[in-house]
Protein backbone atom coordinates (compact mmCIF):
# COMPACT_ATOMS: atom_id res chain seq x y z
CA UNK A 1 0.00 0.00 0.00
CA UNK A 2 1.18 3.38 -0.85
CA UNK A 3 0.56 6.41 1.76
CA UNK A 4 0.23 10.17 0.31
CA UNK A 5 0.20 12.99 2.69
CA UNK A 6 -3.11 15.30 2.54
CA UNK A 7 -2.31 19.25 1.79
CA UNK A 8 -0.84 21.13 4.43
CA UNK A 9 -1.95 18.11 7.31
CA UNK A 10 0.11 15.71 8.90
CA UNK A 11 -1.95 13.15 7.84
CA UNK A 12 -0.87 10.54 5.73
CA UNK A 13 -3.33 8.30 4.27
CA UNK A 14 -3.25 5.02 1.99
CA UNK A 15 -4.11 5.89 -1.66
CA UNK A 16 -6.71 3.38 -1.79
CA UNK A 17 -9.33 4.10 1.29
CA UNK A 18 -12.33 2.60 2.37
CA UNK A 19 -15.50 4.36 1.34
CA UNK A 20 -18.77 3.29 4.13
CA UNK A 21 -22.12 4.59 1.79
CA UNK A 22 -22.60 1.18 0.88
CA UNK A 23 -22.80 0.19 5.22
CA UNK A 24 -25.66 2.34 5.23
CA UNK A 25 -27.87 0.05 2.95
CA UNK A 26 -30.64 2.75 2.07
CA UNK A 27 -30.28 3.69 -1.87
CA UNK A 28 -27.39 0.81 -2.05
CA UNK A 29 -29.67 -2.33 -0.96
CA UNK A 30 -29.38 -4.51 1.94
CA UNK A 31 -26.32 -4.71 3.12
CA UNK A 32 -25.34 -6.41 6.70
CA UNK A 33 -23.71 -5.11 9.33
CA UNK A 34 -21.36 -8.25 9.93
CA UNK A 35 -19.92 -8.55 6.50
CA UNK A 36 -19.55 -4.43 6.73
CA UNK A 37 -17.36 -5.43 10.10
CA UNK A 38 -14.70 -7.68 7.92
CA UNK A 39 -14.38 -5.79 5.47
CA UNK A 40 -13.07 -3.05 7.90
CA UNK A 41 -11.01 -5.51 9.87
CA UNK A 42 -9.61 -6.74 5.99
CA UNK A 43 -8.95 -3.34 4.79
CA UNK A 44 -6.88 -2.55 8.21
CA UNK A 45 -5.23 -5.73 8.17
CA UNK A 46 -3.93 -4.81 4.76
CA UNK A 47 -3.11 -1.30 4.96
CA UNK A 48 -6.34 1.05 4.26
CA UNK A 49 -5.54 3.66 7.32
CA UNK A 50 -8.65 6.12 6.85
CA UNK A 51 -12.63 5.38 6.42
CA UNK A 52 -14.81 7.74 4.79
CA UNK A 53 -18.94 8.00 6.09
CA UNK A 54 -21.41 10.76 6.36
CA UNK A 55 -24.51 10.64 8.50
CA UNK A 56 -26.37 10.57 5.57
CA UNK A 57 -25.56 7.35 5.17
CA UNK A 58 -28.11 4.91 6.34
CA UNK A 59 -28.80 8.16 8.51
CA UNK A 60 -26.39 7.14 10.98
CA UNK A 61 -26.27 3.30 10.30
CA UNK A 62 -22.66 3.59 8.81
CA UNK A 63 -21.44 5.65 11.06
CA UNK A 64 -23.16 3.17 14.26
CA UNK A 65 -21.50 -0.20 12.46
CA UNK A 66 -17.80 2.19 12.31
CA UNK A 67 -18.32 3.08 15.65
CA UNK A 68 -18.31 -0.35 16.69
CA UNK A 69 -15.10 -1.44 14.72
CA UNK A 70 -13.20 1.53 16.31
CA UNK A 71 -13.76 -0.34 19.74
CA UNK A 72 -10.35 -0.69 20.82
CA UNK A 73 -8.51 0.38 17.70
CA UNK A 74 -8.31 4.08 18.55
CA UNK A 75 -5.02 5.72 16.65
CA UNK A 76 -4.96 2.81 13.89
CA UNK A 77 -7.49 3.60 11.31
CA UNK A 78 -8.49 7.77 10.81
CA UNK A 79 -11.99 8.76 10.12
CA UNK A 80 -13.19 11.74 7.99
CA UNK A 81 -16.70 12.56 8.12
CA UNK A 82 -19.07 15.09 6.84
CA UNK A 83 -21.90 17.19 7.89
CA UNK A 84 -23.98 19.96 5.74
CA UNK A 85 -27.17 17.31 4.08
CA UNK A 86 -30.49 18.00 5.88
CA UNK A 87 -33.73 15.60 5.51
CA UNK A 88 -34.85 11.78 4.52
CA UNK A 89 -34.46 9.17 1.95
CA UNK A 90 -34.10 10.82 -1.40
CA UNK A 91 -35.25 14.19 0.20
CA UNK A 92 -32.25 15.83 0.77
CA UNK A 93 -31.12 19.88 1.32
CA UNK A 94 -28.01 21.14 2.01
CA UNK A 95 -27.47 23.09 5.64
CA UNK A 96 -24.71 23.97 6.56
CA UNK A 97 -25.35 26.27 9.23
CA UNK A 98 -23.90 27.07 12.05
CA UNK A 99 -26.63 25.45 14.10
CA UNK A 100 -27.13 22.46 11.98
CA UNK A 101 -23.12 21.61 11.91
CA UNK A 102 -22.95 21.87 15.87
CA UNK A 103 -25.97 19.07 16.19
CA UNK A 104 -24.17 17.01 13.33
CA UNK A 105 -21.09 17.26 14.61
CA UNK A 106 -22.11 16.21 17.98
CA UNK A 107 -24.15 13.07 16.67
CA UNK A 108 -21.35 11.89 14.57
CA UNK A 109 -19.07 12.13 17.71
CA UNK A 110 -21.74 9.60 19.45
CA UNK A 111 -22.60 7.34 17.07
CA UNK A 112 -18.55 6.70 16.29
CA UNK A 113 -18.03 6.49 19.76
CA UNK A 114 -14.98 8.92 19.15
CA UNK A 115 -13.54 12.21 20.61
CA UNK A 116 -12.20 13.81 17.63
CA UNK A 117 -12.71 13.52 14.02
CA UNK A 118 -9.62 13.44 12.05
CA UNK A 119 -11.43 15.24 9.12
CA UNK A 120 -14.91 16.92 9.29
CA UNK A 121 -15.82 17.50 5.57
CA UNK A 122 -18.41 20.14 4.36
CA UNK A 123 -20.84 17.12 2.59
CA UNK A 124 -22.49 19.66 -0.49
CA UNK A 125 -22.16 23.41 -0.79
CA UNK A 126 -25.13 25.51 0.75
CA UNK A 127 -25.80 28.54 -1.22
CA UNK A 128 -28.43 29.81 1.12
CA UNK A 129 -25.67 30.01 4.03
CA UNK A 130 -22.96 32.39 3.93
CA UNK A 131 -19.60 30.59 4.06
CA UNK A 132 -18.22 32.79 7.04
CA UNK A 133 -20.78 31.47 8.66
CA UNK A 134 -19.99 27.56 8.25
CA UNK A 135 -15.96 27.93 8.15
CA UNK A 136 -15.96 30.07 11.31
CA UNK A 137 -17.77 27.37 12.94
CA UNK A 138 -15.57 24.84 11.43
CA UNK A 139 -12.62 26.28 12.80
CA UNK A 140 -14.68 26.67 16.21
CA UNK A 141 -14.78 22.92 16.03
CA UNK A 142 -10.76 22.66 15.39
CA UNK A 143 -10.54 25.10 18.82
CA UNK A 144 -12.63 22.92 20.48
CA UNK A 145 -10.54 19.57 20.03
CA UNK A 146 -13.92 17.91 18.05
CA UNK A 147 -12.13 17.85 14.53
CA UNK A 148 -8.46 18.12 13.82
CA UNK A 149 -8.64 19.38 10.05
CA UNK A 150 -11.56 21.07 7.67
CA UNK A 151 -11.92 19.03 4.12
CA UNK A 152 -14.67 19.75 1.66
CA UNK A 153 -16.72 17.50 -0.73
CA UNK A 154 -18.43 18.67 -4.18
CA UNK A 155 -16.91 22.13 -4.16
CA UNK A 156 -16.22 23.91 -7.57
CA UNK A 157 -13.01 25.89 -7.95
CA UNK A 158 -15.26 29.02 -7.13
CA UNK A 159 -16.37 27.94 -4.02
CA UNK A 160 -13.50 26.65 -2.93
CA UNK A 161 -11.71 29.49 -2.88
CA UNK A 162 -14.22 31.78 -1.06
CA UNK A 163 -13.79 28.62 1.87
CA UNK A 164 -9.96 28.94 1.59
CA UNK A 165 -9.90 32.50 2.38
CA UNK A 166 -11.82 31.91 6.07
CA UNK A 167 -10.27 28.34 6.80
CA UNK A 168 -7.49 26.17 6.24
CA UNK A 169 -8.82 23.46 3.98
CA UNK A 170 -6.61 20.74 3.12
CA UNK A 171 -8.85 18.13 0.79
CA UNK A 172 -11.90 18.62 -1.74
CA UNK A 173 -13.77 15.44 -2.08
CA UNK A 174 -14.90 14.90 -5.62
CA UNK A 175 -16.22 12.72 -8.01
CA UNK A 176 -13.53 11.16 -10.60
CA UNK A 177 -13.47 8.73 -12.78
CA UNK A 178 -12.50 8.28 -16.60
CA UNK A 179 -15.91 8.85 -17.09
CA UNK A 180 -16.33 12.41 -14.90
CA UNK A 181 -12.81 14.52 -16.18
CA UNK A 182 -14.92 17.56 -15.16
CA UNK A 183 -12.32 18.60 -11.93
CA UNK A 184 -9.22 18.61 -14.75
CA UNK A 185 -10.24 21.88 -16.26
CA UNK A 186 -10.27 24.35 -13.48
CA UNK A 187 -10.14 22.27 -9.86
CA UNK A 188 -6.95 20.00 -10.20
CA UNK A 189 -4.96 23.02 -11.33
CA UNK A 190 -6.08 25.01 -8.22
CA UNK A 191 -5.41 22.48 -5.80
CA UNK A 192 -2.04 21.88 -7.10
CA UNK A 193 -1.37 25.66 -6.78
CA UNK A 194 -3.06 25.93 -3.26
CA UNK A 195 -1.83 22.66 -1.76
CA UNK A 196 -5.20 20.68 -1.24
CA UNK A 197 -5.80 17.70 -1.85
CA UNK A 198 -8.07 15.89 -4.31
CA UNK A 199 -10.13 13.06 -2.41
CA UNK A 200 -11.82 10.84 -5.13
CA UNK A 201 -14.97 9.33 -5.07
CA UNK A 202 -16.69 7.13 -8.11
CA UNK A 203 -13.67 5.52 -9.56
CA UNK A 204 -15.78 2.56 -11.19
CA UNK A 205 -18.42 4.74 -11.93
CA UNK A 206 -20.92 3.31 -9.46
CA UNK A 207 -19.70 -0.36 -11.03
CA UNK A 208 -19.88 0.36 -14.33
CA UNK A 209 -16.18 0.13 -14.73
CA UNK A 210 -15.68 -3.08 -13.03
CA UNK A 211 -16.51 -5.13 -16.14
CA UNK A 212 -19.66 -6.45 -14.12
CA UNK A 213 -22.51 -5.58 -16.35
CA UNK A 214 -23.01 -7.39 -19.25
CA UNK A 215 -25.98 -5.42 -20.87
CA UNK A 216 -27.53 -2.59 -19.49
CA UNK A 217 -29.19 -3.35 -16.09
CA UNK A 218 -32.47 -1.33 -15.02
CA UNK A 219 -32.54 -0.29 -11.41
CA UNK A 220 -35.52 0.59 -8.89
CA UNK A 221 -36.24 4.47 -8.55
CA UNK A 222 -34.19 4.44 -5.32
CA UNK A 223 -31.81 2.70 -6.11
CA UNK A 224 -28.65 4.97 -6.63
CA UNK A 225 -27.26 4.21 -9.77
CA UNK A 226 -30.73 4.84 -11.18
CA UNK A 227 -29.90 8.71 -10.50
CA UNK A 228 -26.33 9.40 -8.99
CA UNK A 229 -24.45 7.93 -11.87
CA UNK A 230 -25.59 8.62 -15.22
CA UNK A 231 -23.70 6.22 -17.55
CA UNK A 232 -26.21 3.07 -17.65
CA UNK A 233 -28.06 4.18 -20.77
CA UNK A 234 -27.58 6.06 -23.69
CA UNK A 235 -24.80 7.36 -25.00
CA UNK A 236 -23.52 7.08 -21.18
CA UNK A 237 -23.65 3.60 -21.27
CA UNK A 238 -22.06 2.96 -24.56
CA UNK A 239 -19.10 4.90 -24.01
CA UNK A 240 -18.71 3.14 -20.55
CA UNK A 241 -18.34 -0.10 -22.75
CA UNK A 242 -15.82 1.43 -24.98
CA UNK A 243 -13.74 2.25 -22.19
CA UNK A 244 -14.35 -1.31 -20.49
CA UNK A 245 -12.92 -3.19 -23.37
CA UNK A 246 -9.36 -0.72 -22.82
CA UNK A 247 -9.58 -1.78 -19.55
CA UNK A 248 -10.24 -5.79 -19.96
CA UNK A 249 -7.52 -5.72 -22.29
CA UNK A 250 -5.10 -3.96 -19.65
CA UNK A 251 -6.07 -6.28 -16.82
CA UNK A 252 -5.41 -8.84 -19.10
CA UNK A 253 -1.83 -8.47 -19.57
CA UNK A 254 -1.25 -7.26 -15.88
CA UNK A 255 -3.03 -9.82 -14.80
CA UNK A 256 -5.13 -7.97 -11.91
CA UNK A 257 -9.10 -7.35 -11.84
CA UNK A 258 -10.28 -4.90 -14.35
CA UNK A 259 -11.41 -2.48 -11.69
CA UNK A 260 -7.46 -1.98 -10.63
CA UNK A 261 -7.07 -0.36 -14.00
CA UNK A 262 -9.88 2.29 -13.66
CA UNK A 263 -9.06 2.86 -9.63
CA UNK A 264 -4.70 3.37 -10.89
CA UNK A 265 -5.70 5.49 -13.52
CA UNK A 266 -7.73 8.24 -11.13
CA UNK A 267 -4.28 7.79 -8.91
CA UNK A 268 -1.96 8.86 -11.67
CA UNK A 269 -1.95 12.20 -10.98
CA UNK A 270 -0.25 13.28 -7.79
CA UNK A 271 -2.84 16.12 -6.19
CA UNK A 272 -5.31 12.90 -5.52
CA UNK A 273 -4.06 11.75 -1.95
CA UNK A 274 -6.36 8.52 -2.26
CA UNK A 275 -9.28 7.42 -4.27
CA UNK A 276 -12.41 6.11 -1.80
CA UNK A 277 -13.76 3.00 -2.93
CA UNK A 278 -16.95 1.32 -1.70
CA UNK A 279 -16.90 -2.11 -1.02
CA UNK A 280 -20.04 -4.53 0.12
CA UNK A 281 -17.84 -7.51 0.54
CA UNK A 282 -14.76 -8.64 1.08
CA UNK A 283 -14.54 -10.11 -1.86
CA UNK A 284 -14.92 -6.72 -3.74
CA UNK A 285 -12.12 -4.91 -1.36
CA UNK A 286 -9.67 -8.13 -2.43
CA UNK A 287 -10.04 -6.97 -6.02
CA UNK A 288 -9.48 -3.06 -5.22
CA UNK A 289 -7.34 -3.34 -2.32
CA UNK A 290 -4.11 -3.25 -4.52
CA UNK A 291 -4.85 -1.07 -7.20
CA UNK A 292 -1.84 1.42 -6.17
CA UNK A 293 1.13 -1.68 -6.14
CA UNK A 294 1.14 -1.09 -9.59
CA UNK A 295 1.13 1.76 -12.36
CA UNK A 296 -0.23 2.13 -15.93
CA UNK A 297 2.53 3.00 -18.07
CA UNK A 298 2.35 5.41 -21.24
CA UNK A 299 0.89 2.64 -23.63
CA UNK A 300 -1.45 1.57 -21.05
CA UNK A 301 -2.73 5.01 -20.58
CA UNK A 302 -2.80 6.03 -24.35
CA UNK A 303 -5.20 2.83 -24.88
CA UNK A 304 -7.64 4.14 -22.23
CA UNK A 305 -7.65 7.75 -23.56
CA UNK A 306 -8.88 7.15 -26.67
CA UNK A 307 -11.98 5.80 -25.92
CA UNK A 308 -12.37 7.99 -22.82
CA UNK A 309 -11.97 10.50 -25.22
CA UNK A 310 -14.10 9.39 -27.58
CA UNK A 311 -12.00 8.91 -30.04
CA UNK A 312 -12.84 4.84 -30.57
CA UNK A 313 -12.39 4.46 -34.16
CA UNK A 314 -8.94 3.08 -32.84
CA UNK A 315 -10.01 0.92 -29.91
Amino acid sequence: MQYRKIGKSDMKISSVCLGSWVFGGDVWGEVDDAESLRVMEEAAERGVNLIDTAPVYGYGRAEKVIGRFLAGKKGKVMIATKCGLQGKGLSLRPNLSAKFIREEIENSLRRLNAETIDLYQCHWPDPNTPPRETFEEMKKLITEGKIRYIGVCNFSKTELSSACAIAPIISNQVQYSLLDREIEKELIPFCEENNISILSYGALGGGILSGKYKKAPAFSKGDVKSFFYKYYKGAGWDKAQRIVLALKEIAARREVPISQAAINWVLRYPQVASCIVGCRTTRQLKQNITASDWQLNEEEIEMIEIPAQGRDDKV
